[in-house]
């Protein structure tokens, strides 16, 4: 199994257990600061894991820092779709079951 299909699961349990409709666009905002916080923290520590070979390739710790941090907010903001998706599905889920 895909970790895709355990956000989304965790998200159908969320919005499912979790009473009313959810704030997706809080939930979106969140997963996008947190995706800027992890990479940004991934791409500091790339930056000084290659800082010494930067000798030899100089753009290799600049290059790899920035890509870091805009594909930490890119794979945060895929789950968090993912997520918001599943919370849509709990929602769906609860407003039936209570018919």
């Amino acid at each position: 199994m895909s970790l895709t299909f355990f956000v989304f699961l965790a998200g159908l349990i969320y919005g499912f257990v979790s009473p009313g409709r959810e704030d997706r666009l809080r939930l979106l905002r969140n997963s996008i600061i947190v995706g800027f916080v992890l990479g940004l923290l991934i791409s500091i520590a790339f930056l000084l894991f290659t800082l010494p070979f930067g000798i030899f390739v100089p753009f290799l710790p600049i290059f790899g820092t920035f890509t870091g941090a805009a594909l930490g907010v890119f794979v945060a903001l895929y789950f968090g779709v993912v997520f918001i998706a599943g919370t849509f599905v709990g929602d769906l889920l609860e407003s039936l079951l209570k018919r």
